[in-house]
Formats: C-alpha cells, sequence, structure tokens
C-alpha cells in the first residue's frame, strides 16, 4: 500500500490547512495517511482522515527556543523518513517546505508552493533569507506542486526554479458537499443581520487580507444603501484594528465579524455579494468557496489566482481593463495600495471603485442573477473528483 505523510504547522484556520484536509479525506482510501503537525498544543479545526502525528512539544518562548525547535523537527522528520523509506512527505507553506528540503535524501520530497513569492518575501532580512533559501533549495525537490499559473512563472523567472520540477494542481472543492452544507439554517441570533443585504467575506484578519480597504469601501456602500450590513468571517491579529476602523468611521453596529466557522457556507450563501480584498494570493480558496455557494464575488486583480479563476482567458495580458465584463467569471478590480492608516479615512480611487461595483451588485438583481450562474459555471472546473486524481499521481 503507499503511503503519504502532508507535514504542515498546524490544522488551524487557512487554506493550505483546509486543503490538507479535504487530501486526507478524499484520496483513495487504498493510500495510507498520515498528517505531522509542529508542537502538541497547535490547533485542530479541520476534519481529517488517517493518523495524527504531533511532532515536538517544544513552546516558542525566545530565539533559542525556536533555533531548538528548527533542529528537533529537523531530526525528527529524518527519523520518520528513515523508518518509511518508500513513502512520501508532502509539506505544505514555507517552514514546513523548509524542513521537507532539508531531509530530502531520506524519502521522496514533494513541496507545495501556495503563495506567490516575489510579492510576499519583498522587503528585510526575513524576507532576503526566504528568498535565498527558495534560490537554494527548491530545485531539489522531487516535485513542486504550484496552485496557479502565475506562481510557476515566478518561480522559474525570480528563482531560477527547474521548470521541470513544477507541476500546476488547481485547488479542489468538494462542491456538492459545500451546497449541502450552504442549506443550514443561520443560527437565530444572526438572522436578522441576514434579512438585509449583506455583503460577506472570509480569511484571515492580518495585511494579506487587507480587509482594511473592504470596511473604508463599505463605509461609501452604507451612505447609498443604508440597510446594507458587511459580515467578516475569520480571525487574526488586526481583529482590533480592524473594529477601531469601524468605530472611527462609525459603522460599527453595521459590520459583524463573526470569528472562524467551521461552516461558512450557510453564511456566505445568504449574503448578496462574496467580496475578495486581498493584496496577494496562491489561489483563493475562500474566494472559490463562495462561487459554489452560487454568489457572485468580486476581487482584487492581486498575484495570483484570482485572474485564473475568474477571468482564465485574460491570463497571459499585461493589462486588463477593470470595467464590467459579461463573459469574466466574477468582477475583477485593481489592487489597492495596502496602507492600513487609522487616521486617515479618504478613500483611495482603488477603494471607490470597490465601493461603486458593490453598490451596482446590490441594486441591480439581474447583475447578481447572471453571475452567480457564472459563478457555478465556472467552479465546476475545480470539482475534487477531477483534481484529486492529479494528486493521487504523483505519490
Amino acid at each position: 500500500m503507499k503511503k503519504v505523510s502532508f507535514l504542515i504547522g498546524n490544522l488551524s484556520i487557512g487554506g493550505a490547512e483546509r486543503v490538507v484536509s479535504n487530501l486526507s479525506l478524499h484520496m483513495s482510501e487504498k493510500i495510507n495517511k498520515e498528517i505531522i503537525l509542529f508542537g502538541n498544543k497547535c490547533r485542530v479545526d479541520y476534519p481529517y482522515s488517517g493518523k495524527l502525528i504531533y511532532l515536538d512539544k517544544i513552546e516558542h518562548k525566545n530565539i533559542l527556543y525556536k533555533l531548538y525547535a528548527f533542529l528537533y523537527r529537523i531530526k525528527k522528520i529524518k527519523s520518520i523518513k528513515k523508518a518509511n523509506s518508500n513513502s512520501t512527505i508532502i509539506s505544505f507553506l514555507e517552514y514546513p517546505n523548509l524542513i521537507n528540503l532539508l531531509t530530502r535524501k531520506y524519502g521522496k520530497s514533494i513541496i507545495s508552493v501556495r503563495n506567490h513569492m516575489s510579492t510576499k518575501h519583498n522587503k528585510g532580512i526575513k524576507s532576503y533569507l526566504w528568498n535565498l533559501s527558495i534560490k537554494l533549495l527548491y530545485s531539489k525537490a522531487d516535485e513542486i506542486i504550484v496552485v496557479s499559473k502565475e506562481i510557476e512563472r515566478d518561480l522559474i523567472e525570480n528563482y531560477r526554479v527547474d521548470k521541470s520540477k513544477i507541476k500546476v494542481i488547481y485547488n479542489f472543492y468538494p462542491i456538492e458537499k459545500i451546497k449541502q452544507l450552504a442549506q443550514i439554517k443561520i443560527e437565530d441570533n444572526y438572522i436578522n443581520i441576514f434579512n438585509n443585504p449583506v455583503v460577506i467575506t472570509a480569511g484571515r484578519l492580518n495585511k494579506q487580507k487587507g480587509h482594511w480597504h473592504l470596511i473604508k469601501a463599505f463605509d461609501k456602500v452604507k451612505k447609498v444603501i443604508p440597510n446594507a450590513k458587511l459580515v467578516i468571517l475569520g480571525e487574526g491579529e488586526l481583529e482590533g484594528e480592524l473594529k477601531q476602523l469601524t468605530q472611527k468611521l462609525d459603522i460599527k453596529e453595521d459590520v459583524y465579524f463573526l470569528g472562524f466557522q467551521k461552516n461558512p457556507f450557510k453564511y456566505i450563501s445568504k449574503s448578496k455579494v462574496f467580496v475578495l480584498s486581498s493584496l496577494h494570493e496562491g489561489f483563493p480558496n475562500a474566494l472559490a468557496e463562495a462561487m459554489a455557494c452560487g454568489i457572485p464575488v468580486i476581487s482584487t486583480d492581486c498575484l495570483s489566482g484570482p485572474r485564473e479563476i475568474l477571468a482564465p482567458d485574460e491570463v497571459n495580458k499585461s493589462d486588463i481593463e477593470y470595467n464590467l465584463n459579461y463573459n469574466r467569471y466574477g468582477m475583477l478590480l485593481p489592487v489597492c495600495d495596502g496602507n492600513f492608516n487609522l487616521s486617515n479615512l479618504s478613500l483611495t480611487k482603488e477603494e471607490e471603485m470597490m465601493a461603486d461595483t458593490i453598490i451596482n451588485l446590490l441594486k441591480d438583481k439581474n447583475l447578481r442573477n447572471h453571475f452567480s450562474k457564472q459563478a457555478l459555471i465556472r467552479i465546476q472546473d475545480f470539482d475534487i473528483r477531477n483534481i484529486i486524481k492529479q494528486w493521487e499521481s504523483i505519490i
């Protein structure tokens, strides 16, 4: 029997974590699966199948503890590989990828790259070190799985990674399961929110997701559509500052932070429009899952993923027009500037465009219906039944 080990920091909130969850649940039963996590205190929010292994019990109190943990984890992965010489380890995200590659001679090492690296690591000494490790190590992997063609291009052009090592496998989604979960009733204490036109988003509350741009845009939406509500699913380090922003804009009563939800689909499906305001992505799960829920979507045209999902025929264009295009599967907008300043509440031109696009969709039922249908057509290309076979073929 074939064996695969998935190496990731935790199974808490995040796109890569959800992919590992789905891989363990939906890969063939003929494949023996285990998931290796860092630390015995890390969260497990997603369901999984197979054996769960906690790599260590180390608490990272300072730099010395972190260094010790790094060396200890290399030693543990090395021993796991030696004991299972015929198995494959597939790692997800930079830190697990680094450990997987540093122990590559002891077993088959496949890494999954899920971010546009030159955008994510673009300044500071930490970024310099990550970029150096990518250039030195990534071509030594047995195979590199990327989630978009733009990430493939980035690795080849900016990190000199061997093209023959790279394989594009898009993220996949259990579409029928999502549709079932979307039908579940919302809790009584939230029903009144969704009796109004709801704009919804989902993702970690961190800088990458650019939620403050959406909140500022929503302030303009409120002035035009007074009963509109904004629902934000997710948690993260910026939650406090984002709530401060809603207070400064005097819209805190109309912006709802519902935290991490194991079933976000019951909220998304009952909203009018989904918005992704990210500054950069790999392949945005939240965007695709909203499409599976059958609601129209708006996304920034960030690197990478949104354009490949919403406008696949325009992937190779250097410039595209950000206007209403019925041939797309959702509405693309220019990326915002990424500046978060609580003392400057004026809208940028990108935030203005985001607000106007949301207003147009909320006001125009026919437009919403069109892009709802477009979303459901496109998401079929990412059905789990088709893409899971690509993953099974690399083991």
